[in-house]
């Protein structure tokens, strides 16, 4: 199967893999499934950072990239039609960067990895989400 990660699904994986559900632990550790990452949930991740909101521990947002590119997950391109065409994606969720993750996951056939409840509200448009 193949999966994009939520972002607090990939700063838990890194900095609180006890928050994981052992569902999502299940997909993330089985080398037969393609796990993504996105450059928003990098973004998310700096902007928050350097807002003071999110909290990395010892680490900083380019050592976190360090060890996300180090690890088994695959980055998944965001081109221009995508964020172009963000714009169908009906509102049912405000979060810009939660927004574009769900439209690269319905543009990708992907399922979205995240315990966001407002994601759900888009299995109309075609995205898949555990758990």
């Amino acid at each position: 199967m193949k999966y994009l990660v939520d972002t607090h699904i990939l700063l838990w994986f890194y900095i609180e893999p006890e928050r994981l559900d052992a569902t999502v632990q299940k997909i993330l550790c089985d080398d037969f499934n393609t796990v993504y990452y996105s450059p928003v949930s990098l973004w998310e991740i700096s902007i928050k950072y350097g807002l003071g909101k999110l909290d990395l521990g010892n680490l900083k947002p380019e050592t976190l990239l360090e060890e996300i590119e180090a690890g088994s997950y695959t980055r998944l391109t965001l081109n221009d039609a995508t964020v172009v065409t963000s714009y169908n994606l009906p509102c049912h969720h405000r979060d810009p960067f939660d927004r574009l993750l769900i439209w690269q996951a319905i543009e990708n056939n992907l399922v979205l990895l995240t315990v966001d409840e407002n994601a759900k509200k888009y299995k109309e448009e075609g995205l898949h989400v555990l758990p």
